[in-house]
């Protein structure tokens, strides 16, 4: 399917959307994984976009800070979960000033970057969340002290940034919201083989890109990811009334 893309700026956020020529019925903010940037992991943030606008879904992409290509130079918040889910909450509010009316507002959030997504849907709900291999582990423990280096020290993290999370119960906070929810999971994973890692029993529906330990692995696993949050979005219930 042919596309546009169009960036919008705010403040530092730089958000990029990949968008049907057409107006959308449903409209994704796509949340990267917490140790990657918006090109994604595996390099497939466009890939995945791109696929997205393909099924028919407008897709945004951004960077908070502190995430990916900003961690080197992140001026962290005392409360750094509490910031970057704020930065999330400013990229949806962009998005829906883009689509005011008529979309369906997709939040999706990928690996780590499923917990900031958790946090902004509980204070504002979109319309349905997605989640793509996103545990949600809760109850955590981290051995740092100091300054830790992840991505081989290109993301350097301050023993804050670890306190904070701990203190999070993503989970919990799931089984509160009162929107649908789809978690899309590698069939590979082994972490899904555990039932304790199954979101179905905090109110998800739950589905497996077969083949792959990650669903954004290969961009036929990318494709088909993308297929089946298509498929799941057009089986919800009709378009709100945002009239």
């Amino acid at each position: 399917m042919s596309g546009r893309t169009r960036h919008l700026l705010d403040d530092e956020l730089s958000i990029v959307g990949d968008l049907l020529e057409q107006p959308a019925r449903n409209v994704a903010t796509i949340v990267a994984d917490f140790t990657f940037d918006r090109h994604g992991k595996y390099r497939r943030g466009a890939v995945f976009a791109r696929s997205l606008r393909d099924a028919g879904i407008a897709a945004y992409r951004f960077d908070t800070e502190g995430g990916g290509l900003a961690g080197r130079s992140a001026d962290w918040a005392p409360d750094p979960w509490g910031f970057m889910a704020s930065q999330v909450d400013r990229a949806r509010a962009a998005v829906t000033r883009e689509h005011p009316q008529g979309a369906r507002h997709l939040l999706i959030g990928v690996g780590i970057g499923g917990v900031t997504t958790v946090l902004s849907a509980t204070r504002t709900p979109p319309d349905a969340l997605v989640l793509i291999s996103a545990d949600l582990l809760q109850d955590v423990r981290f051995v740092v002290n100091g300054v830790a280096g992840v991505r081989r020290g290109e993301q350097l993290l301050p023993s804050r940034v670890f306190r904070s999370r701990e203190r999070l119960r993503p989970r919990d906070l799931l089984a509160e919201l009162k929107i649908p929810v789809l978690c899309v999971n590698g069939g590979l994973d082994p972490r899904f083989e555990l039932a304790e890692n199954n979101l179905s029993t905090h109110g998800a529906e739950v589905a497996a890109v077969l083949d792959v330990a990650d669903p954004l692995q290969t961009n036929r696993a990318t494709a088909r990811t993308a297929e089946i949050i298509r498929d799941w979005a057009a089986g919800l219930s009709t378009l709100p009334d945002n009239s």
